[in-house]
């Protein structure tokens, strides 16, 4: 009798509105995924990023199409962005704490050149975390998306 009295008590707890009923949409408040700071950070990062773009671009493809020296201090890194945010990259090596704020357009790349060594590797992809810690050594190609 005793099983009986707490079986019917369960289905009454159960059966009143203790869940929500309707249902819960997630919609992050901009189009971007970024924060207000994050959006002003990237437009001065991305202007900056254009002043020197060409020698840059030449730079990276040297050491894409070269061998790798081992005694070069630089190498090139590739950020493939296949969101649909824009999003800054913040790579920091964990050696000498260099640390570099990469741009990356939404679908597309941008190419850096940055010095070899360990480095932690974080971003916000259209509100998703990413972390990451590679040795870096030779060049690097990344591929982010909000997957």
């Amino acid at each position: 009798m005793k099983r009986f009295a707490l079986l019917i008590s369960l289905v009454f707890i159960t059966s009143c509105d203790v869940f929500p009923t309707g249902n819960t949409i997630y919609s992050p408040k901009s189009n971007s995924g970024n924060s207000s700071n994050e959006t002003k950070e990237f437009a001065a990062l991305i202007e900056k990023d254009q002043l020197y773009k060409k020698e840059v671009n030449a730079k990276v493809l040297t050491y894409l199409l070269s061998d790798t020296d081992s005694k070069d201090k630089n190498t090139a890194i590739i950020i493939e962005n296949a969101s649909r945010c824009d999003i800054i990259l913040r790579v920091v090596n964990i050696t000498n704490g260099k640390i570099y704020n990469l741009p990356i357009s939404r679908n597309s790349e941008n190419q850096f050149v940055i010095q070899k060594g360990n480095y932690t590797l974080k971003s916000n992809i259209c509100q998703a975390k990413y972390y990451s810690q590679k040795n870096i050594i030779e060049p690097l190609i990344l591929k982010l998306s909000q997957q």
